[in-house]
């Protein structure tokens, strides 16, 4: 069953996601840190990136709501002083400098005039946050899609990231593990609504000043999103039966970062120096 979530919902909702996925798959006490399932789990930190990207993605893909949830007010050149802090405290909305808010309309202006990234986009709609049971598992997923674009072939997941890097984002594809947040995707998108997506696209963008119009449109090599599907099964695994553990003991040292005594050794190149 599916159930369509608000925002404050998504992120309080105790289900897997696809953001806990990747955290996993870099250790168990990364997913613990920030999951819903962790009731002392620390805030989100509040950076200046982690701002503008939930605002150059509400600009983007839902205009609409950007009076909603954002407020402009000028706090200086940091989050951090004491202007900043008093602002926080009159507002529930997300408080972003009026320089922050053009560059977020200038981002959206190249996307829109970039011809592969805006045809993807004509026609697509924004997906509301959901949860949903899956068979063979006990515990609820829940996802964040973008956007989708139904097309006479089917349908087409979009994603929407921004980046200081883009080369190493397509170069290296498990740095940030996008291809893992797209299995799930499509996954959650399947579920939604009972058919398999046809492609997933990412449209990656700069968000180094000056170099908004740096625009890619991605798809996860095909060997690499069979690897990711691989991947995402044995992680969900590997987290229900954590779970599983945690909800029994308790036990703290679950989640440990090195569970276990660990060696150091040196590098294989290094290691040669030995035989000179």
């Amino acid at each position: 069953m599916v159930r369509i979530l608000d925002e404050q919902e998504y992120f309080d909702k105790e289900a897997i996601s696809a953001s806990q996925i990747k955290a996993f798959d870099r250790g168990a006490y990364w997913f613990w840190k920030s999951s819903p399932f962790n009731k002392e789990k620390d805030e989100e930190s509040e950076t200046d990136a982690l701002v503008f990207g939930k605002l150059a993605h509400c600009v983007l893909l839902e205009p609409e709501a950007v009076e909603e949830r954002f407020a402009v007010e000028d706090f200086g050149l940091s989050r951090k002083n004491k202007k900043y802090a008093e602002l926080k405290g009159t507002t529930d909305k997300i408080i972003v400098s009026p320089a922050e808010m053009e560059r977020a309309k200038k981002m959206v202006d190249a996307i829109k005039g970039h011809k592969l990234a805006g045809d993807i986009l004509f026609g697509a709609t924004c997906e509301k946050p959901f949860s949903w049971v899956e068979d063979g598992h006990k515990y609820p997923f829940k996802a964040k899609v973008d956007a989708i674009k139904r097309t006479k072939a089917g349908i087409v997941v979009v994603d929407y990231k921004t980046s200081s890097d883009i080369d190493g984002v397509l170069n290296w594809g498990q740095k940030l593990q996008y291809p893992l947040q797209a299995d799930f995707y499509c996954r959650a998108v399947k579920a939604k609504y009972g058919e398999e997506p046809i492609e997933f696209v990412f449209i990656i963008q700069s968000n180094k000043e000056g170099e908004e119009d740096v625009i890619a449109v991605a798809n996860v090599e095909y060997e690499t999103m069979q690897v990711a599907h691989d991947i995402v099964d044995r992680r969900l695994e590997e987290i229900e039966e954590k779970l599983d553990m945690w909800f029994e003991s308790g036990d703290k040292n679950i989640w440990s970062a090195y569970p276990n005594r660990v060696e150091i050794r040196y590098s294989n190149w290094f290691m040669e120096r030995g035989n000179d």
